[in-house]
């Protein structure tokens, strides 16, 4: 099956100082952001990360060794094991096709340098994404700049198109991390390219190319898999004996190694994280359950579709109310037959339409591209609007970046738009891109945190993902646990290596406490037992300050040694509970395969202490049920309420847990 094409490419016009310079400039200011950015900016990157590290340098999947490590920890992991008789280990539950590709750069640099990711994180994290993002966004800026040459668009056109791509899409804050939609957009980019090349000149090098980006395109994100299953339908259109030939074996290279990976991390086919809601992702390790068991914030999103769409669009993760400028592209599938017609009677636009044939030819393969990128939106926006089991619109990021490689598409869908409005559109169309611009530029460095669209709503009141914490109950006023019938004791510690014993004994039927110290080192010193002629000394008011400041040149040796105790033990004399902050698991250090269960209490307290003036006092609490006294640990900061430098910060754990 074969189809009469003509001979000769579409015109070309030449690039112009512009053209280049912005692509420059574009590439520029992503190499500065890429090497001002912050190394594992999330649990996302941490994850692929995590997986480089452990093949580069252990030579293994699992992740293990470097997720213990709290800097490089995620929650973006998997638990699995080959059988019944092997220990647990970790994984990363993203497709191992990217790291393994960044794991063989990472290989090259150790080799060259000497530099490793673990200490020198930043410098080789720099280093490898100004290859696998900032290289391939040049290239695509590159190519996108040809493709609108060969339509014969305007020198305008060709500008705008540009200064979106390079500054005004949703692409470029991921390009300062490492994730699979950068390379994801170059992929589809190239692909865009060759198809239309194949449509002007159908040589065996265009078959190759577009098999072997589109199978790329879907090996990076897998609901690009309907762009591979296009580009075949597009090669065999043109010529099914050059597809088997060419196509085809070019498409399989790409494929082979997804799998090749994909079955040598996981033992089969299918990748870590199309297994969610199993025991890989829902689990009690060593006590601790995984994240994945409850879901918070954000990812425990129950909205219903209806909602989960507008926010998808027009609201904090919109494709439209982040980068308005797209709203042109939706012009585009409507305008392709003005647009293609345009080739018959071209506009001034620079170009030598000596072969007309070949840019009506050139035009209609991008009209059809421009209806295919549109069915491919509503495909995949469809697809995870299904999805209801988790709708968290890609987490705590910017934008839905499960979408982001369908720009080049949005980029080529705006021209018929440009073309056939000419100047009457430029300046509404420069007004979107500015108001795209600044969004962008905004979330550059932080695409792993909300946009400022999501933060503005969350400030309203508009939208609210928090997980309610729920107040203490009974509430805690005290740092230490009191109870009728309370009979406990337990040794704390700190980082200086003071040591103070605390024994709570409550009367039955009475809120009334007593609380002896019969052991103390503080500041290095013995204290307790044998000074001032006792075993011990007595708290005369249990879990709270003193009522008063200390006089401390009247003050006996005794009455120092029991104000010390007070403010170590005490908390604020607020008349409020603590605030709850949630529940945490901490691993034990005496029984490593079990963990305690804590939960976070804070209270602030603002007063003033004299010689300092204006103070605020915080207290930062690890409550324990399953410790004596009821904590585990906790810290009290005092800071100055003008300058907000610590005057003291200390901080009290149990001496074994």
């Amino acid at each position: 099956m074969s189809t009469s094409l003509p001979s000769a490419p579409a015109p070309i016009v030449p690039r112009s100082f512009v053209e280049t310079l912005l692509i420059l400039v574009a590439t520029t200011l992503v190499a500065v952001a890429v090497l001002q950015a912050e190394p594992l900016q999330s649990a996302n990157d941490r994850s692929r990360w995590a997986t480089v590290w452990s093949l580069v340098e252990r030579g293994t999947w699992q992740i293990d060794e470097i997720d213990a490590w709290p800097r490089w920890s995620t929650i973006d992991k998997v638990r699995s094991r080959t059988s019944p008789e092997e220990p647990w280990h970790f994984y990363s539950s993203k497709p191992p096709f990217l790291s393994t590709i960044v794991a063989g750069l990472y290989a090259v640099v150790r080799s060259l340098t000497g530099y490793g990711l673990f200490n020198h994180t930043a410098l080789v994290t720099h280093l490898l994404l100004l290859i696998v993002n900032v290289v391939p966004f040049c290239l695509t800026l590159f190519c996108l700049q040809r493709t609108l040459q060969q339509l014969g668009t305007a020198l305008t056109t060709r500008t705008f198109v540009l200064l979106t791509a390079g500054f005004g899409s949703l692409l470029n804050p991921y390009l300062t991390t490492l994730n699979n939609h950068t390379p994801a957009v170059a992929c589809a980019m190239l692909t865009i390219s060759a198809a239309l090349r194949l449509s002007l000149q159908p040589r065996r090098r265009e078959f190759v190319a577009l098999g072997f980006f589109a199978a790329m395109t879907s090996c990076f994100e897998l609901p690009a898999a309907q762009l591979g299953i296009a580009a075949l339908a597009i090669a065999a259109g043109v010529s099914l004996r050059q597809t088997l030939r060419w196509f085809v074996p070019a498409a399989i290279i790409p494929l082979l190694f997804f799998f090749a990976t994909n079955w040598s991390a996981t033992g089969g086919l299918k990748p870590f994280y199309a297994t969610y809601g199993t025991e890989t992702y829902v689990y009690v390790h060593r006590g601790i359950p995984s994240y994945w068991s409850n879901p918070q914030d954000l990812d425990a999103n129950t909205e219903s579709p209806l909602v989960y769409l507008f926010h998808c669009t027009l609201g904090h993760h919109g494709l439209l109310s982040l980068t308005p400028v797209l709203l042109l592209s939706l012009a585009g599938p409507f305008l392709v037959k003005r647009f293609r017609s345009q080739a018959r009677s071209p506009l001034d636009t620079g170009a030598q339409p000596d072969q007309p044939d070949s840019l009506l030819s050139a035009r209609q393969g991008v009209c059809r591209l421009i209806i295919l990128g549109a069915g491919m939106t509503l495909i995949t926006l469809g697809f995870y609007l299904s999805r209801t089991e988790n709708y968290n619109y890609g987490g705590n990021s910017f934008g839905l970046r499960w979408m982001l490689w369908l720009t080049p598409f949005w980029w080529l869908a705006m021209v018929p738009l440009l073309e056939v409005s000419g100047r009457r559109m430029l300046t509404f169309a420069a007004a979107l891109l500015l108001l795209s611009s600044g969004t962008v530029t905004w979330s550059l460095n932080r695409p792993w945190k909300p946009s400022w669209v999501y933060e503005r709503m969350e400030a309203a009141g508009w939208i609210q993902y928090r997980t309610p914490r729920p107040p203490f109950d009974p509430p805690r006023f005290s740092v230490l646990l009191q109870q009728p019938g309370m009979t406990a004791s337990d040794t704390f510690v700190n980082s200086r290596g003071d040591r103070v014993t605390l024994k709570a004994v409550t009367t039955s039927g009475s809120n009334s406490t007593t609380m002896t110290v019969p052991m103390a080192i503080l500041d290095g010193v013995q204290i307790l037992p044998g000074e001032f002629g006792a075993d011990s000394l007595s708290l005369p008011t249990p879990g709270l300050p003193p009522a008063s400041r200390l006089n401390i040149e009247r003050a006996t040796d005794q009455e120092r040694i029991t104000y010390r105790l007070q403010q170590i033990f005490g908390t604020l004399r607020s008349g409020r509970p603590f605030l709850s902050g949630g529940t945490t698991w901490i691993p034990s250090v005496r029984q490593p395969d079990t963990a305690l269960k804590v939960e976070r209490g804070a209270i602030r307290v603002a007063f003033d202490v004299p010689g300092f003036g204006p103070c605020i006092e915080r207290v930062d609490v690890l409550f324990c049920d399953q410790r004596p006294l009821g904590v585990l640990q906790w810290k009290v900061t005092l800071t100055d309420a003008d300058t907000g430098d610590t005057l003291r910060a200390e901080t009290w754990m149990c001496s074994d847990y």
